[in-house]
């Protein structure tokens, strides 16, 4: 009769025991064990159990606490993003003088290269603005007013977004 590997593979079993040992724990203790888990296990009177008290004896073994513990990390809630610049739940700012001097930079700085797409920084020293400031007023024309397309991973080695004005 060939039994089940419901522990895992005999290194994981006997790296488990091995530690328990070292703890000064028995190994069927921590229900390392072979035995433990796959022993039938007798529930008097099982149509008088609840659902939980009925699956109890099957969520024995490692591989229902190994899944149970994977979903209990999905179920945490995600890091939070790193620090920095984030758009979301910004109103429309709206098209004003620097988003204007952003846009007549990019087509200035774009016929510099001959109808190329260019990158922030040399937008930014175009308009006469900080470059942080500038990645800002280049978002809002390509996600709210549209004049500008973004271009991203368009270099090996990657150096960053490019921009352009849209064609009309």
């Amino acid at each position: 009769m060939v039994r089940k590997k419901v522990e895992g593979n005999e290194v994981q079993r006997r790296a488990a025991a091995r530690s328990a040992r070292e703890a000064g724990e028995r190994p069927s203790a921590r229900n390392v064990t072979t035995g433990g888990s796959k022993q039938r296990t007798h529930v008097p009177r099982r149509n008088s159990l609840d659902h939980e008290e009925r699956m109890e004896p099957r969520e024995r073994g490692k591989q229902r606490v190994e899944a149970a513990e994977q979903a209990a990390e999905r179920a945490e809630p995600p890091p939070a993003p790193p620090p920095g610049r984030s758009f979301t739940g910004r109103t429309d700012p709206g098209y004003g003088q620097e988003h204007q001097a952003v846009f007549q930079a990019v087509a200035q700085a774009e016929r510099r290269h001959d109808g190329n797409a260019v990158y922030a920084h040399e937008v930014a020293r175009t308009a006469g603005l900080p470059h942080d400031r500038t990645k800002v007023l280049l978002h809002d024309l390509v996600a709210s007013q549209r004049l500008v397309t973004k271009l991203e991973r368009t270099d090996d080695p990657d150096l960053g977004p490019r921009y352009e004005t849209k064609p009309w």
